[in-house]
């Protein structure tokens, strides 16, 4: 059962990087509690989207023709580029002075609102004491598998709220945040004006507040500086400045006060804030992480057609679906925000850890990128995202999440944020000016903090300085002579007891559905035929159903799939050890023969030690064969056969091993055939493949081409397409629809298997296929391939007569 895709991958002996890099090994729920625990508690200061800051303060970088960045809509850039401040640049000389915005005099810098509030002391109480426990987490991963959003878990209650002396009844308070900010002490908080009174709104325009309590930012500098260079980049961001707060008269500290994202900021930022807005909290666009994903507005339509066409996109490698890509988000605009996400080393945000960052999508418009959630910025971190196997990422990039990744591993793309980075730190990363921003903000802080944070305070800023006086320096020498790659994954060295290589042929009963049994070792029946070694697995029960959504990473971006586990409990080394195989659920069929190359499966061994929520060890099988005597898909369906599976590159046991390869090592043996190519056919160009094997074979284990020498023009099938045994299947080549290229008179045409193998080629001269004719094999499917006058596409080829 190799773990197969529809695009170029790695050679077996490579499968375990893309196991990890796919995020594999939490095949049980409780294998994602320590991805989500470590991201949540690493600078993650609040589930909900956290604001961006002031307007933009200078223009956006001048780009190359082929990336320009556009502008925030709603602000004008200047003509020359401006350092970020906490005020406005004052607008160009050829246009008019935009109108005040009223609401800037509560995000003035060198404004400190002073909020008291008066609530109910059993309500506070219990206000502060609300808290996500790690032991929350696992029950909400366990019951949920990452398929929705988290949870909130804060109540409103009822204040009596001052600021600056303006006194409103009736408030709502609630406490913020997600693991890595949560204190009883000095709680995060949100003001909502409105809550309890239609209408009601600080100074009559300020309906929301957002006060962050920086535990994780002795500094307290972080938030807003960040914020204004996102600003001054041109990336829509909320404005922030500080407060004082006090509760029933006990002085809290200073707090970060930031705009929330909110129509009223949108409205700032773009020509309509009816559009969809979307908060990431360890999502990404990925079968695995699209499903935390929350929907912030128009909530009660419950449509997510442009989240998913971003995932859809992002699954095939092609440069066609890469224009698809740019279709639903500005690619443009998304280099700028992802370029200064890393200049700011924001390593808890979307590039980095999936986390703290929101999206947004006018109406008929593209995705936009905001940020969030930057507390924890000004410093790089080793291992961000250490889930992935990658450490030590480059100073001058981060691309562990599906756009960067797709990006940055484009030879073009990579460029354009080459280009973008070097033109944010010309223009937006003056050293003098943003140390001045620090002596600012550290002035501020020093005058309203409380004394015991004050020295803390004063000693993490130099943090901030020492940050921003390299930053420029090592992004320009990491991407000297040229950007560095993104590494691969690392291969971690395998435990002692791990199966490094297995052979098995199992016989096997089960039920669909059974998967859900309270005591899944009785289920099923199972008979070891052949194990090397012959420890391989112990005494086996075997269940089935419909995969979960951790199996179903196993095989990414393949829809509806089914599991049979085979598992049992180890007593010498008091594990629970296994083995799970998926596909497609359509597949469960009466006689069905399935194996590498010819359908979508894929497989892991594993081991559970006990008590452990991660497993020991994790091994994908690198070849198989599932024969199914009789099996269903319906609740109860009996499901029988045999599995032939290997692990680790060794031969597959039984018949299907020693497959013939024509004579060749490198040879792939004949299932999927080039039968007819028509390269001026009517309307369209066409050929025809022909399935010579006696088992289904699935054409998104393959690519196509029409040339042989260029890995980059490959394409993948559409995951649908399967040819039955003895099958023809012809493929119509439309430039508006897939693949997106034609057939020239001088041409070649060729198929690889997803390992890079090719598996059938031919090449043409001009005149061979000409119009009205076609260039085929005859014999049928066996034969040379030569030019005949009368095309049968379809069908079985035929001479001349």
């Amino acid at each position: 059962m190799t773990i197969l895709s529809s695009r170029p991958g790695p050679e077996p002996k490579a499968c375990w990087n893309t196991f990890k890099r796919r995020g594999l090994w939490a095949l049980t729920v409780l294998g994602m509690v320590a991805v989500i625990a470590l991201a949540a508690g690493c600078g993650s200061d609040d589930p909900t989207p956290l604001p961006p800051t002031a307007e933009p303060t200078a223009a956006p970088p001048t780009a190359t023709a082929t990336a320009q960045p556009t502008a925030v809509p709603s602000a004008k850039p200047t003509t020359e580029p401006v350092a970020p401040t906490a005020t406005k640049a004052p607008p160009p000389t050829t246009e008019p002075a935009a109108p005040a915005d009223p609401t800037d005099a509560f995000f003035d810098l060198d404004r400190v609102l002073n909020v008291n509030i008066e609530i109910a002391r059993e309500d506070w109480d219990t206000l502060r004491h609300q808290t996500r426990t790690f032991e929350d987490l696992v029950e909400e991963i366990e019951k949920y598998q990452l398929s929705r959003p988290f949870a909130n878990i804060y109540d409103w209650f009822p204040a009596t709220v001052t600021v600056d002396g303006e006194t409103h009844t009736e408030v709502g308070v609630r406490k913020k945040g997600f693991l890595g900010s949560q204190s009883d002490t000095k709680p995060a908080l949100k003001l909502r004006f409105d809550k309890y009174v239609d209408g009601q709104a600080l100074g009559d325009i300020i309906e929301r507040m957002t006060l962050n309590n920086s535990i994780q930012d002795p500094s307290m500098i972080n938030t807003c500086l960040a914020l204004q260079v996102f600003a001054a980049a041109g990336n829509p961001a909320s404005r922030c400045n500080f407060a004082t707060v006090t509760v029933n008269g006990k002085d809290l500290g200073l707090y970060v006060h930031v705009e929330e994202i909110k129509a009223p900021m949108l409205a700032r930022h773009f020509d309509s804030a009816d559009g969809n807005l979307y908060e990431g909290t360890i999502s990404d666009f990925t079968p695995t992480h699209r499903g935390t994903i929350e929907k912030k507005t128009n909530e009660d339509a419950n449509d997510w057609s442009d989240v998913d066409a971003v995932v859809d996109a992002l699954l095939d490698p092609s440069d066609k679906r890469l224009e698809a890509l740019d279709d639903i988000v500005d690619l443009d605009r998304f280099l700028t925000f992802w370029a200064t996400e890393v200049l700011v080393g924001h390593w808890d945000g979307y590039a980095g850890d999936r986390n703290n960052y929101q999206f947004y999508r006018e109406p008929d418009g593209k995705f936009v990128f905001i940020p969030w959630g930057v507390d924890d910025v000004f410093h790089l971190k080793d291992d961000p995202n250490p889930f992935d196997m990658i450490s030590n990422p480059p100073p001058s990039v981060l691309a562990y999440t599906a756009i960067p990744n797709r990006l940055y591993n484009h030879p073009d793309w990579r460029l354009k944020y080459a280009n973008r980075m070097k033109e944010l730190l010309d223009t937006v990363w003056n050293e003098d000016e943003l140390l001045a921003a620090v002596d600012r903000m550290a002035a501020i802080v020093q005058r309203h903090s409380l004394p015991e944070a004050a020295p803390a305070a004063a000693a993490d800023a130099e943090r901030v300085r020492q940050f921003i006086k390299k930053r420029k320096a090592e992004i320009l020498a990491d991407m000297t002579p040229e950007p560095p790659d993104w590494p691969e994954p690392e291969v971690p060295a395998l435990p002692e007891g791990a199966v490094e290589s297995a052979a098995l042929i199992l016989e096997f009963e089960a039920v669909f559905g059974s998967n859900n049994s309270a005591n899944p070792l009785e289920e099923g029946k199972v008979a070891v035929l052949h194990s090397d070694p012959g420890d391989v697995l112990p005494p086996l029960g075997v269940i089935a159903g419909a995969a979960t959504p951790d199996e179903q990473n196993i095989l990414p971006g393949v829809g509806n799939l089914a599991s049979i586990a085979f598992l049992g409990y180890a007593p010498d080394t008091n594990s629970l050890d296994g083995l799970t195989i998926v596909l497609p659920r359509e597949l469960l069929a009466d006689g069905a023969v399935l194996q590498p190359d010819e359908v979508r499966i894929g497989g892991v061994m594993w081991s559970f030690p006990s008590g452990a929520v991660v497993p020991a060890w994790v091994v994908p099988l690198t070849d198989g064969r599932l024969e199914l005597e009789i099996a269903g898909d319906e609740p109860g369906a009996v499901i029988r056969g045999r599995l032939y599976a290997a692990a680790g590159g060794v031969p597959l046991p039984g018949p299907s091993g020693g497959s013939d390869t024509s004579g060749s090592e490198d040879a792939v043996p004949a299932r999927l055939v080039i039968n007819e190519v028509a390269a001026k056919g009517d309307p369209l160009d066409w050929f025809e493949l022909y399935n010579a094997s006696d088992a289904h074979v699935a054409l998104a284990n393959y690519v196509v081409a029409d040339d042989l020498a260029d890995p980059t023009k490959r394409v993948p099938f559409p995951a649908d397409w399967v040819i039955p045994p003895g099958g023809y299947f012809l493929v119509e080549l439309d430039k508006g629809a897939w693949p997106g290229f034609a057939l020239g008179s001088d041409e070649a045409l060729g198929i690889w298997r997803a390992d890079g193998a090719l598996v059938a080629q031919v090449d043409w001269e001009d005149g061979q296929s000409g119009e009205g004719m076609s260039f085929a094999r005859v014999p049928d499917a066996t034969g040379e391939f030569q030019t005949v006058e009368n095309p049968t596409p379809g069908t079985e080829n035929q001479p001349d007569n």
